[in-house]
């Protein structure tokens, strides 16, 4: 588990330094621990002691990712080997996690990720920490490269002009490596202060908690958001686990000992035969299927939207597959307009209760400017898959 700084008189974030020597390597001299809300030094206790508490930050982990966090905490040690590869290796992982962060933290990833005010806090916590390790990290290698220039094998150059051009360009990726790192000291100072007030967010939300059935309190809830919405995935997934054993195989259940964990696994291909089944023409209606529904569209949504970003090389190799990409977008597009319109076009129900007739009026005009301006879309969609197919637009309009 991490462990956290925390003053044991007023219960807050602190740090070893003063936030003026956030771009140091090293502790200060003075008070030894710094509140990070406001930099002020740390509390003082009854007996006068400044002494400092280190607290358990209990995030849950992952029991497929748990084994890497060893793994991880072994070839990364800070006594570890120090290579140009190591290193390498560093910073290839942190790129792809950071990406991940980014998708994860979305307006439909957080739902899932951060589904309760302790999870979001532990989140800006680590930003904040790792923002001050970005900063000492700025100061380290901008001085580390200023004297390797300085190094005679590296300035021995012939001509004594160009060394001097070489010595002045590393003074000025040394400064600019200096402003790069105060300006991520004031940012984790920022996050700093966001993190203080986060976890007393998370400390009301879970006090005024009115049992373990709570939201923030209930495992399931905590997964998904609701339920009901848990209890269906979790047959879902029974089912397709049923679905993904081959036909030659006895059904005798999950907990058969002939059946492999092999063929227990989901394969996307029976991920999407089940949705379709599970979503199909004679499925209920809910307002929770309704939320699944458009929670699996979202995390559909951002996968393909990374097909087109960091993956499009491999995603999207040819024109063909341009095009056929986007008749399958001109499809799902017409066929979110036929919904929309059905909304629009149906009487008043429930759906607008407790909306005055203006706003019921404002809310059926502006979901129809939005048929429109997806029906523009579906018609550029369209286009876009004649022309990456080689086809004339006008004559598949004929």
């Amino acid at each position: 588990m991490i462990q956290l700084p925390i003053c044991p008189v007023c219960n807050e974030p602190v740090a070893d330094q003063p936030a003026t020597d956030w771009t140091s390597a090293y502790r200060s001299g003075g008070a030894p621990w710094w509140h990070l809300a406001d930099n002020s030094p740390i509390c003082a206790a009854a007996d006068g002691s400044s002494q400092v508490a280190f607290i358990e930050d209990w995030l849950p982990v992952d029991s497929e990712t748990s084994s890497w966090l060893d793994t991880m905490s072994r070839l990364f040690a800070i006594d570890g080997p120090c290579d140009p590869a190591r290193l390498g290796s560093a910073i290839t992982a942190a790129e792809h996690l950071s990406r991940w962060l980014h998708t994860t933290t979305g307006p439909f990833s957080a739902q899932l990720a951060l589904p309760t005010s302790s999870d979001a806090a532990s989140l800006i916590g680590h930003l904040h920490r790792t923002t001050r390790l970005l900063a000492r990290v700025h100061v380290q290698t901008g001085s580390h490269f200023l004297d390797q220039a300085r190094q005679a094998h590296l300035t021995s150059l012939d001509d004594s002009e160009m060394r001097s051009e070489v010595i002045d360009a590393v003074d000025d990726i040394h400064t600019w490596l200096q402003d790069a790192a105060d300006w991520s000291a004031q940012s984790a100072q920022a996050s700093g202060a966001a993190w203080s007030s986060a976890r007393k967010v998370a400390a009301l939300t879970i006090a005024t908690s009115t049992g373990p059935t709570d939201l923030a309190e209930s495992p399931e809830v905590h997964a998904t958001g609701r339920p009901r919405i848990v209890a269906l995935l979790r047959g879902l997934a029974r089912r397709l686990r049923l679905w993904a054993i081959p036909a030659k195989t006895e059904r005798r259940g999950p907990t058969s000992p002939d059946v492999t964990q092999e063929q227990l696994e989901l394969s996307p291909a029976h991920l999407a035969e089940l949705i379709g089944s599970a979503f199909d023409d004679e499925a209920a209606f809910s307002p929770e299927l309704t939320h699944t529904a458009a929670r699996i569209t979202a995390t559909l949504a951002t996968y393909l939207s990374n097909c087109l970003g960091p993956a499009r090389s491999v995603a999207i190799p040819a024109p063909q597959d341009l095009a056929d990409l986007a008749i399958s977008l001109t499809y799902l597009t017409h066929t979110l307009i036929s919904g929309l319109r059905h909304l629009v076009d149906s009487p008043r129900g429930s759906e607008s209760d407790g909306l005055d007739e203006i706003d019921v009026a404002l809310t059926r005009s502006s979901l129809r400017d939005a048929i429109d301006a997806l029906r523009v879309a579906a018609s550029h969609l369209a286009a876009v898959s004649y022309t990456a197919a080689g086809t004339d637009h006008q004559e598949n309009q004929q």
